[in-house]
């Protein structure tokens, strides 16, 4: 990328000679108009509009075009000089920004207003109003070609692509001009001019204001999203880490490029970057596992796409967001998955997610810009879109080499190898499903005794086989270990019984759940803020609690405004100042449901330093485990088993909802801080 070349020191020269010419050809007519429109100016370019679709409107346009024809060419020369020099220091040099490209951007501005200068002054003696028009439109055109030029000596990218969008992007930018710049050139003294233009700038300042704080919670979405695929990725594979903001980053890069509509590009970067969430849902062996996959592990990691829909459609209620995610597996030639869609039946945004991971992939292992180019290239009309990859050129793949940092292949063989054996192995444990073995029962007594098995269990076993002549079913449960048996009758008075042991089974099942928990562990933290903590084990959240204070069973429908008298007594000895109402609503909520969604529990009020808590338990059928970041997360939702609505309402009248849930019930604490 050579930014010094002849186009941009034609540009530079432009700038400097206009700036000399400027500053020897001024007069002072109006300077009071010059001095509070430039100071406007420099504060739309230092604090611009930030837009939903991640682009800047800084605004300066309109003041330079302001001054163009208020105080002529040597006066909007001088206003570009000082609001772009302002904005270097205070925006760009911090970022250690080349300075040249400060006057690359003075050159590109003068040659703007010069063509807006001059279609100003032919078209203002036929129409002021067709003036203000042309210079409008003119200005923003000549801008939008030389930034092309630069963009293709500079950045050697192809000239005019997505000539369509560009264009209609300058749209807004031309009708605001003219629409300022036809009220404020009608103002008939000075006076009028600077309160027109301070009334003006005072709502620009407050749009301004409010932008920011609306990219302020987009960005605090977006961090906290990565930060939670960070931690995924971790837990997953450390060699994953960084993929998800990677591909985000790279769709971030190209998309322009691509022809993608910029209204759209923030949530396309975002769901790029989360691609990978339903891996979360995945046991871990499938992505440390040393060899190739079996066939029932390669259908485990391709159900990771379907997976992330169940989880993205609790967060984003938009179904075509979980869409785009869905098929961001399938290929151009249809043999991919899930579906098996190809070509252009595969949603535009799944392929565009496609190429950005599989370029990830690639620059994760080759660093050399045409050898990457080279194998993508390869990939074209059979993984990937071939209309996308024919936009991308060489100086794409050099872009992205130099503004993605990945670590070092030893690096991460380093965390790899960080993995002990044991812990491998352990991973792995689970694909021991349980063994299974043959027991002889003759003459009613066992012919081939196991010792962890009682033989009285297997001979009244084989009696009832006899006795019904048809194959009976039993489950064997005791000190850990789960078989299921079966016996039949060989018709000799000899029965033959088929156990499996389900232990190992078991045991994989209820470590893969504690896993899928841990998972929205985090989840539910990040996206309630804090607000809403899942614990694995119950034990964890009674080691939560303070001192107990009073309990209630919650069995029946009179129990509820019995708990509310609990309630109010112990407000009003403890913490007087609480909104009754709020913390009445919030417990009375969990109560509520012991009642709706199991056969009963109990309220326990307990006094913790600075926190009054009320603990809820019941011995219901707990959450399913799918079911929880829908049940916590939105408003009102019922899983139809225990507590299964209200955890969101709960936690907007609370401090903090700590929750547990398994198949033996559920227990919520809520706390108020006194």
């Amino acid at each position: 990328m050579r930014v010094i070349n002849w186009y941009t020191i034609s540009l530079v020269l432009i700038g400097c000679i206009s700036v000399i010419f400027s500053l020897t050809h001024i007069d002072f007519f109006g300077i009071r108009i010059f001095i509070l429109m430039t100071v406007i100016v420099v504060v739309l370019e230092v604090f611009p509009v930030k837009l939903p679709s991640g682009d800047k409107y800084a605004g300066g346009s309109i003041g330079y075009l302001f001054i163009l024809i208020y105080g002529g060419f040597s006066y909007a020369v001088l206003a570009i000089f000082i609001a772009t020099v302002s904005y270097y220091f205070i925006g760009l040099k911090k970022n250690n920004i080349p300075i040249i490209r400060l006057f690359v951007t003075i050159g590109m501005y003068v040659v703007s207003i010069l063509a807006a200068y001059i279609s100003w002054e032919y078209s203002k003696q036929i129409n002021v109003f067709l003036g203000v028009i042309l210079a409008s439109i003119i200005f923003e055109l000549v801008n939008f070609l030389v930034l092309e030029g630069i963009e293709a000596t500079v950045f050697r990218k192809r000239m005019f692509m997505n000539l369509g969008i560009k264009l209609a992007e300058l749209i807004i930018p031309v009708f605001i001009s003219i629409l300022v710049i036809s009220r404020l050139i009608i103002v008939k003294t000075d006076m009028q001019l600077i309160i027109s233009i301070l009334f003006t700038s005072f709502f620009l300042l407050i749009v301004i204001f409010f932008s920011h704080e609306l990219s302020k919670q987009f960005f605090l979405r977006k961090s906290t999203s990565n930060a939670f695929m960070q931690i995924l990725e971790d837990r997953i594979n450390p060699s994953l880490i960084g993929h998800g903001n990677r591909v985000g980053m790279i769709c971030d890069l190209l998309l322009e490029d691509l022809g993608y509509p910029k209204r759209k590009r923030n949530s396309l970067v975002q769901i790029a970057a989360i691609h990978d969430i339903g891996k979360a849902l995945i046991p871990t062996y499938v992505f440390r596992k040393r060899g190739d996959l079996t066939l029932s592990e390669e259908r485990e990691y391709k159900s990771h796409p379907e997976k992330a829909v169940d989880i993205l459609k609790n967060i984003y209620p938009d179904e075509t967001y979980a869409n785009w995610i869905l098929h961001h597996h399938e290929r151009w030639d249809g043999k991919g998955f899930p579906s098996g869609s190809k070509g252009e039946d595969i949603p535009f945004e799944s392929r565009i997610i496609t190429l950005a991971n599989e370029l990830d992939h690639i620059l994760f292992r080759h660093k050399d810009p045409e050898t990457i180019y080279k194998l993508l290239q390869e990939r074209s009309g059979t993984m990937l879109d071939p209309n996308l990859v024919r936009k991308l050129s060489l100086s794409h793949i050099e872009m992205l080499v130099e503004s993605i940092s990945y670590p070092s292949n030893s690096d991460e063989a380093s965390k790899i190898d960080d993995l002990s054996e044991n812990q491998y192995m352990l991973e792995h444990s689970y694909s021991s499903i349980g063994e299974s073995f043959f027991i002889q029962v003759k003459n009613g007594k066992v012919h081939v005794p196991q010792s962890r098995i009682p033989n009285n269990f297997y001979e009244a076993l084989a009696e009832m086989a006899i006795d019904r002549q048809e194959i009976v079913h039993d489950t064997f449960i005791q000190d850990h270990i789960t078989l299921d048996v079966h016996a039949q009758s060989l018709g000799n008075g000899d029965v033959t019984i088929f156990a499996h042991d389900l232990t190992p089974y078991l045991g994989y099942r209820k470590k893969l759940e504690k896993s899928i928990l841990e998972s929205y562990i985090v989840l539910v933290n990040i996206l309630s803020e804090g607000k809403i903590n899942l614990h694995v084990t119950s034990e964890e959240l009674q080691n939560q609690l303070g001192e107990f204070l009073e309990d209630i069973q919650i069995s029946k429908n009179s129990d509820v405004p019995k708990s509310r008298e609990r309630m109010k007594r112990v407000l009003e000895q403890y913490a007087p100042h609480l909104d009754s109402m709020k913390v009445q609503v919030a417990v009375t909520e969990a109560v509520t449901n012991v009642l709706k969604h199991a056969t009963g529990g109990e309220l326990s009020i307990y006094l913790k330093e600075d926190q009054l808590q009320f603990y809820i338990s019941d011995k219901g059928s707990g959450i399913p485990l799918h079911e929880i970041p829908k049940t916590i997360l939105v408003s009102g939702y019922s899983s139809k088993r225990s507590l299964g609505q209200g955890f969101k309402m709960i936690a907007k009248f609370c401090d903090v909802v700590q929750i547990h849930t398994s198949s033996q019930g559920t227990q919520v604490l809520i706390e108020f801080s006194i």
